[in-house]
């Protein structure tokens, strides 16, 4: 069995095949003193590996989906007992 997830904005249904950690680092010049003061930027997200009914593999920050079932039952099934 999978997990199914679904992307709570479009309701479209995925099976999670993994997750991921992504990490980005930027520098651009600043505007009156370039390369001398740059403007930097770094953040951090989670992602995770889905695919569709297709089988194209896709990912999708994690934030933005809640899990439908976890082998063919409902998380609240699993989490009660």
């Amino acid at each position: 069995m999978a997990t199914i997830v679904e992307e709570v904005t479009s309701g479209n249904r995925y099976v999670l095949l993994g997750a991921g950690f992504g990490a980005y680092n930027a520098v651009s010049p600043h505007v009156l003193l370039g390369s001398l003061a740059p403007n930097r930027e770094k953040g951090e997200y989670t992602m995770i590996c889905v695919c569709d009914a297709y089988g194209q593999v896709g990912w999708l920050y994690s934030e933005s989906v809640r899990v439908v079932s976890v082998d063919g039952q409902l998380p609240t099934e699993l989490l009660s007992s």
